[in-house]
């Protein structure tokens, strides 16, 4: 009931918006930017699609060697398409991405958990990072505004909740697990196949941790993938004359993010594109500019992803086919 509740209060928040925005000014706002700046953060987003790709290929490539590019490219725009239809933290995404490691690299199932919960790990390590400073630069800079403040706590609780996660996947140990098994009812199998499957992934765990230099390597490329996104904010508010630091441009990027990753709505619609506007507000920008923004943001780094995945895959899908269709011919034909 309260998960609906939630739905219910973060799609309000985003109809108010709707119907109290100037749609007049909004269209000339969105159309005030040239095509050449669109153009261009469009293709920094395939940059940043292919250096995921990238940093899938090289964390599978720890367990499994031989890892094709493509392929790994496809785990991750699965898992794209699963974390648009995901309110917030989008484990949906996760889950269909470790469905898609077993399916396409063959490799078993806590191979598959440990991929995703290392890249999962890495990726959360380096935003909370941004995150954290983008609070400390927003709060001297705004002098504490009282919007800033009501935001305060839920971020809090949910970088909490986040560093909680991250705790327990660092400091998970097999043997309190089978204790802890012991202690509930279940089946000997179960038990033992769960044990097993922690067992395989602190191993693995372990053993990637001591090669430091990949480590920082990855946590490096991670930083470097959440900067994009900050760099693309920055272009886009630049192409609307907006004269703003790029230190508030990255904290308004981050903060933004982390609360659209508290699950409102599918793909954090509504609560991104709301707390954008008010933060950007707290910078002087006026209403119908900070929508137009948010919206051309939104579809730059949301919309037009979820597109491309799915283009991929259906074409993929298709070229599949078509060659199955070919050697099964070929096949009766002999």
């Amino acid at each position: 009931m309260k998960k609906y509740l939630l739905y219910i209060l973060g799609l309000s928040v985003f109809i108010y918006l709707v119907i109290n925005m100037d749609f007049k000014s909004l269209l000339i706002f969105t159309k005030s930017i040239s095509l050449d700046h669109i153009l261009f953060l469009l293709s920094l987003q395939l940059v940043t699609i292919v250096l995921l790709g990238i940093q899938w290929k090289l964390i599978i490539s720890w367990i499994k060697e031989d890892v094709k590019f493509y392929d790994a490219l496809r785990v991750n725009l699965k898992g794209n398409i699963v974390d648009a239809l995901s309110p917030g933290v989008k484990v949906g995404g996760e889950l269909a991405r470790i469905y898609e490691i077993r399916k396409i690299l063959g490799m078993d199932l806590g191979e598959a958990i440990l991929v995703v919960g290392l890249q999962k790990t890495l990726s959360i390590t380096s935003f909370l990072i941004l995150v954290l400073f983008s609070l400390i630069w927003l709060y001297i800079t705004t002098a504490g505004s009282s919007y800033f403040k009501s935001l305060l706590f839920p971020i809090f609780t949910f970088i909490i909740v986040l560093v909680s996660i991250l705790f327990l996947f660092m400091r998970l140990k097999a043997e309190r697990v089978k204790n802890l098994l012991d202690k509930i009812k279940i089946e000997e199998k179960k038990r033992e196949k769960i044990y097993n499957g922690v067992k395989e992934y602190k191993d693995n765990m372990d053993r990637m941790l001591k090669d430091k230099t990949k480590f920082y390597f990855q946590l490096a490329l991670s930083v470097f993938i959440w900067l994009l996104f900050a760099i693309k904010f920055a272009i886009l508010v630049k192409g609307y004359g907006v004269d703003m630091d790029f230190i508030s441009v990255a904290a308004i990027t981050y903060l933004t993010y982390i609360i659209g990753m508290i699950p409102f709505l599918p793909g954090g619609i509504g609560s991104f594109e709301t707390s954008m506007v008010g933060l950007l507000a707290l910078k002087g920008v006026e209403i119908g500019q900070g929508v137009a923004i948010s919206l051309v943001f939104r579809f730059i780094t949301f919309w037009f992803e979820f597109l491309i995945s799915f283009l991929v895959l259906f074409f993929d899908r298709v070229l599949r086919y078509i060659t199955m269709r070919k050697d099964r011919y070929v096949k009766d034909k002999n």
